[in-house]
């Protein structure tokens, strides 16, 4: 599966498209170096995109988490306020009883027609102006006061209902915060895989470089001229038991749901981690793949059938029995079985031990390096070596 590693990278991150790489036809060393630059400064792009967007989510969560700091200072200011308006209300009570003893104390009745009796009744024009004076005095301080209390608990009853509508918008800030993360999160899940996947290719160009670079072969030197690959006149199963558990083509994905996801390879089960894989055809190691967070360790065999070029690919390895260059026939081990528990630390994309198989015309890596060449060069292994139908178990790889 190569780099159908993305369609299950962070089940993170679920559902994320595949990468699309420029086609390229690197016949030499010189456009294989291009190749490996275009990857350098595609993970560099990646990698700046990352932290870009990992500052993003830092600031959409900072201001997440002011704006609920304002909300509980909000609700603490609320609950102040109702409590200064029911100190208020008491003081308003308190201030009403005093002002009536005071109007006692100038033998004056809280009743309108009892303030005229008093300040009629006084038995001089001396104690008429008094009179006057300290009934105008009362009722001038007991308005004052009321409409000050009055003033203040309307002041708190508007800051109520600002700090509430307050909170209506801090709490839609929030919302509209978390649907940003939530976008951007999927933004930086899409940047680490992109920038994961060309590291990969980065790594696997370069041992492809050194690899023809200790062959000797000049910079402008045609790979097909600098390379000769022992030929073969035919495939054979690279298994010697088994029995298949998903075909090559679109399907349901296993660990995800997705419907409809492109699998490039054959599945084959039935046999435990540690198992024997075989090349499936006399040639030559052209690219391998260590770790990988989807696919595992890969081993990519460059073959020459009946004078037709062809790449035959294995992932979810255990272990790479390989290197770069090594010439393989039908009967070499190059590596075995792997994808279950002993994978599973590195590997997010094996449901169980198996061994993904894979066919396809030219040289991936070296006749063209595009993932997407490679992927539209792919062939069902069925229709190239005879399998049993799906969950029949074959025992000879011939």
């Amino acid at each position: 599966m190569r780099k159908i590693v993305k369609i299950a990278l962070f089940i993170l991150l679920l559902g994320l498209p595949v990468t699309t790489y420029a086609s390229t036809n690197a016949n030499n060393l010189k456009e294989l170096r291009q190749e490996l630059a275009a990857y350098k400064a595609k993970k560099a792009a990646a990698d700046s995109s990352k932290s870009k967007t990992q500052g993003e989510i830092n600031s959409s969560k900072n201001a997440i988490s002011n704006a609920q700091n304002e909300i509980e200072t909000n609700k603490i200011k609320i609950e102040q306020a109702k409590k200064d308006i029911q100190a208020l209300n008491i003081e308003i009570e308190t201030t009403q009883k005093k002002i009536n003893e005071l109007m006692k104390t100038y033998e004056i009745s809280s009743k309108d027609n009892a303030y005229m009796e008093y300040i009629f009744n006084a038995k001089s024009i001396s104690d008429l102006i008094v009179r006057m004076h300290a009934s105008q005095k009362i009722a001038e301080y007991n308005d004052g006061l009321v409409t000050s209390y009055e003033e203040k608990i309307s002041e708190n009853e508007k800051l109520q209902v600002d700090l509430a509508n307050r909170e209506v918008e801090l709490n839609k800030k929030i919302d509209n915060l978390e649907s940003a993360i939530d976008s951007l999160g999927n933004k930086l899940s899409s940047f680490i895989e992109e920038a994961l996947d060309a590291q990969s290719d980065i790594d696997s160009t370069q041992k492809l470089i050194n690899y023809y670079v200790n062959l000797g072969c000049g910079e402008t030197e045609n790979f097909n001229e600098c390379v000769k690959v022992k030929g073969d006149t035919g495939f054979i199963k690279p298994l010697n038991k088994g029995t298949i558990t998903s075909h090559f083509g679109y399907r349901t994905h296993p660990i995800t749901g997705q419907k409809y996801k492109f699998h490039s390879g054959t599945d084959i089960g039935g046999n435990a981690e540690g198992t024997n894989v075989y090349a499936a055809a006399n040639g030559m190691v052209g690219k391998i793949i260590n770790r990988a967070s989807c696919g595992g360790n890969q081993v990519y065999i460059y073959h020459t059938i009946n004078g037709v070029k062809y790449t035959t690919g294995y992932m979810h390895l255990l272990s790479i029995n390989v290197k770069v260059g090594d010439t393989v026939t039908n009967q070499s081990v190059i590596g075995t079985v792997g994808g279950g528990k002993k994978t599973s630390s590195y590997e997010r994309c094996s449901t169980g031990p198996h061994l993904h198989f894979m066919i396809g015309k030219g040289w991936y890596g070296s006749t063209y390096v595009s993932y997407n060449t490679w992927v539209t060069n792919l062939l069902n292994p069925i229709n190239v070596i005879k399998f049993p139908a799906k969950g029949i178990f074959f025992y000879s790889r011939y």
